[in-house]
């Protein structure tokens, strides 16, 4: 019978074909090779899946290909969480990286007998070139509360994802946690926090284990409506977070979905006119909400909402400068928003 890896790594890949083959390199040059990878092929239309059949057949770690339907990166992950062997699960994308000792940290925790439902390493965001520097030796970890650990993620959601946790397999499958499919954005988020709010043992460690990379290109990306309907699927968890971390449900619902629509407004200052950016604002409620970020305690979020409160003029205009340089958003018709926003 053969042995169940210690660690079952879930990749979501979609038209990846140029990322496939540093990924396996990254596995390869693992310390420590008690792993098995499966990559879910979410209907690409390059030769992503052909290559990974490929390599399936002739590497020596285990490789599960599983084919998809265009169903999304939730119900890649979903498909891929069916296919788990393993003792713990990760969530690696296909674009990015993790150092050599990425599964040497899981099998030294084991070794020493430490159990958890959830362990949270940091991540670095790197551009495609690195650098990609491995940590050495482990330096070790603390327990964290459910609660300490939502408001670690919450104080700024952009550091944690779901790419940041090794989690117990017999956790999530007893608990039944699966991605909330149908949604383009924010399901990420909304894995995470409820997974952490029902942890029962988490540790963390300083160590920075996964590369986030950043991308390059010229591609212009489009401001969407869904960007705005998705926020309902974190706005339904608030019942979640006053029964299951009643010590953070108040920084959940006061910080973290007002600091959510921040960043959209932000994007929408790059997306719209002044004129409609404006209108925007005052549709969404902007104002109630920069009211709840102006005492928060990350200063950039702090100042540009009292800029917002005291000059809504003076935000666009300084968003859309600011923003030029980190993104390229197409200008959007704004109708379709306000009309959501009517309802």
């Amino acid at each position: 019978m053969e042995t169940a890896p210690l660690l079952s790594v879930v990749i979501p890949v979609y038209n990846g074909e140029r990322f496939i083959g540093t990924m396996i390199d990254v596995f390869r040059a693992q310390k420590t090779q008690n792993f098995e990878l499966i990559f879910v092929d979410d209907g690409s239309e390059d030769s992503s899946l052909s290559l990974l059949h490929s390599y399936a057949r002739s590497e020596s770690f285990p490789i599960t290909v599983v084919e998809l339907e265009p169903k999304g990166v939730s119900a890649a992950r979903n498909a891929g969480l069916d296919r788990v062997r393993g003792q713990y699960i990760s969530f690696v994308d296909v674009d990015d990286r993790v150092v050599p000792e990425y599964t040497t940290v899981l099998q030294e925790l084991v070794d020493a007998g430490t159990e958890f439902d959830l362990f949270f390493s940091r991540s670095q965001r790197v551009s495609p070139d690195g650098p990609f520097e491995g940590i050495g030796k482990f330096s070790g970890s603390i327990s964290m509360t459910p609660e300490n650990m939502l408001k670690k993620i919450g104080s700024d959601p952009t550091k944690y994802g779901v790419y940041n946790m090794f989690l117990d397999a017999a956790f999530v499958k007893e608990n039944g946690f699966r991605f909330t499919e149908g949604y383009p954005y924010y399901e990420d988020y909304d894995y995470l926090f409820r997974v952490t709010a029902r942890a029962k043992k988490i540790r963390m460690t300083a160590d920075r284990l996964y590369f986030y990379l950043l991308q390059e290109g010229s591609a212009v990306a489009k401001f969407k409506l869904e960007r705005i309907t998705c926020i309902e699927l974190l706005e339904g968890l608030i019942p979640t977070m006053k029964y299951e971390a009643p010590g953070f449900a108040a920084m959940y619902e006061n910080y973290v979905l007002p600091r959510i629509w921040w960043s959209v407004m932000w994007q929408a200052c790059l997306a719209f006119s002044m004129k409609d950016a404006l209108a925007f604002g005052k549709a969404a409620g902007m104002r109630e909400k920069m009211k709840l970020l102006a005492g928060c305690d990350d200063p950039k979020v702090s100042t540009s909402a009292k800029l917002y409160l005291a000059n809504p003029p003076a935000f666009v205009a300084a968003a859309a400068v600011a923003g030029k340089s980190r993104s390229k958003i197409e200008r959007t018709d704004v109708t379709p928003f306000l009309e959501y926003f009517k309802k």
